[in-house]
């Protein structure tokens, strides 16, 4: 993978978002698929400190990644983002 590729992110709305570079997509998005299937359902709150715990050496706001992640997956029909009792909780599609 060359380090000039890159993804184009979708919104929730479906319309484009943002580009970023591939290699940090492809990281990001396979620390994150890891950690949900590993709990099935997990709290954001929790995705985001475990994903960032992990991805501690990665270059940039990996907060600003994952965040953008999982909408373009959500959007993708990779994920689902239900608010449970007012938090928001990230799992896998079924």
């Amino acid at each position: 993978m060359r380090y000039n590729e890159s993804v184009q992110l979708l919104q929730s709305n479906g319309k484009a978002g943002a580009s970023i570079v591939k290699f940090r997509y492809e990281k990001v998005k396979k620390v994150m698929i890891m950690i949900i299937r590993e709990a099935g359902i997990i709290s954001y709150e929790e995705l985001a400190s475990r994903t960032m715990k992990l991805l501690s050496t990665l270059d940039g706001n990996i907060q600003w990644y994952m965040e953008a992640i999982v909408t373009d997956l959500e959007a993708r029909g990779q994920l689902e983002c239900p608010l449970l009792n007012g938090q928001l909780f990230v799992t896998s599609a079924s």
